[in-house]
């Protein structure tokens, strides 16, 4: 058996049942109990925590030709467009979004929507 750096178990070529099974419950244990505390797995680094965010405001739209609004919005200080991952969601409900975006800049993005309303962003990297 082999004890892998955060802890979980790897069994070895002529290991039993009774040793592979143990090792697979500690493991699927190991996995539902973890934190990403840096002791029990990997850290996570502050970045890819949903964090950074940003809103583009009803008044930021602006109608085009095929009767869509569109807003354009900057990534944040530091962060760049090809890679940041950008979730949008409704202020108040929280809930995602699955809107359109396209990239205008290193920096910056178009967000396209059908009904204007505020939209929340969440940036991660």
């Amino acid at each position: 058996m082999v004890i892998l750096s955060n802890g979980y178990k790897l069994p070895e070529d002529g290991d039993f049942g009774d040793i592979w099974f143990n090792a697979l419950e500690d493991n699927i244990q190991r996995l539902n109990d973890h934190t990403h505390n840096g002791t029990d797995s990997e850290r996570l680094p502050a970045t890819s925590v949903y964090g950074i965010g940003g809103s583009v405001l009803i008044g930021a739209f602006s109608v085009q030709p095929n009767g869509e609004f569109r807003a354009l919005t900057n990534v944040p200080s530091g962060a760049e467009f090809d890679t940041t991952n950008i979730v949008f969601r409704d202020p108040t409900t929280k809930e995602q979004m699955y809107i359109r975006y396209e990239k205008f800049s290193v920096t910056q993005f178009y967000v396209f929507i059908n009904i204007v309303q505020d939209v929340e962003v969440l940036f991660t990297a």
